[in-house]
């Protein structure tokens, strides 16, 4: 079987490994489990309602073109300027993609591919913050050449990104694509859910979380949409389940994220007993 570029570079590259070990030492005190959970929040993009790494990350790539742009037709104000914007922007990128890294990071090819896209961005940073500084000290035509080479950096780190998204899956709905259930499927005898104990079922090939307090019965999709955590295993505290994996908090009336790493809500089921026995069916 062949393998992708991504997976031979960082094969051919050992010291990933302690490079991650080092990024996840220096993030912990404020993105590790033990942090607190506002700031956690907001770079996640748990308000969001959608990662907001890739949302961000947009901006320098964006800004750093157009400064290749504005070069090219030597337009030498406009293009320092998009060169500053996108030197600004790429903080909030950094801080973001690091949050969205570090939860990922327990396995082989994210923990080393994040490590190869940010030494890449780092790297894109510094080289336009050297063109930043040559410009400003009238050295232009190296400014030029080092803002060029940035961007050439960035985007192939952007491509590395793209990599870690759409290959292994940083940031995407693990629960996008379980069948779930359109007609009502019984599940479960109501006498063998225990009040306040999340409870386990299949309704077709889709993991469900039974919940039953105060009388009420609700039903969410066992598979955390962060990084598929089992739901079920999780801590109850009022309305709200916390996953065993990353520690995402959900309401599981409503399947609303409440705090992060998870960005996107848990899909919530319909739930009826009929005859002793528990139905669910998708809303």
């Amino acid at each position: 079987m062949s393998t992708s570029l991504a997976d031979r570079l960082i094969e051919a590259l050992p010291w990933l490994d302690a490079m991650a070990e080092k990024m996840k030492a220096l993030f912990t005190p404020l993105l590790g489990p033990e942090a607190p959970r506002m700031p956690r929040d907001l770079l996640y993009g748990t308000w969001f309602g959608h990662p907001l790494h890739p949302a961000v990350v947009t901006l320098p790539i964006g800004f750093w073109t157009s400064t290749l742009v504005f070069d090219l037709v030597e337009e030498e104000r406009a293009a320092d300027l998009m060169l500053g914007l996108g030197l600004l922007s790429s903080l909030p990128a950094a801080a973001s993609g690091a949050a969205q890294w570090q939860d990922a990071a327990g396995d082989d090819k994210p923990r080393r591919l994040g490590a190869l896209h940010a030494v890449l961005n780092t790297t894109a940073i510094g080289l336009n913050l050297g063109s930043w500084l040559a410009r400003r000290n009238g050295a232009r035509g190296a400014g030029i050449a080092l803002s060029t080479l940035g961007l050439g950096v960035g985007g192939f780190s952007a491509w590395l990104g793209g990599d870690l998204t759409y290959a292994v899956g940083i940031g995407v709905d693990h629960a996008a694509f379980e069948q779930a259930t359109t007609e009502w499927t019984d599940v479960l005898a109501e006498s063998e859910l225990k009040d306040a104990t999340p409870t386990r079922v299949m309704a077709g090939e889709a993991p469900m979380m039974l919940m039953r307090r105060n009388a009420q019965i609700s039903a969410i999709s066992a598979t955390c949409s962060h990084l598929g955590g089992p739901l079920d295993e999780g801590e109850i505290d009022g309305d709200s389940v916390t996953c065993p994996w990353h520690g995402s908090v959900f309401c599981y009336r409503d399947g609303r994220v409440e705090h992060g790493p998870a960005t996107l809500p848990q899909r919530v089921y319909e739930v009826r007993v009929r005859d002793g026995r528990i139905e669910l069916r998708t809303q």
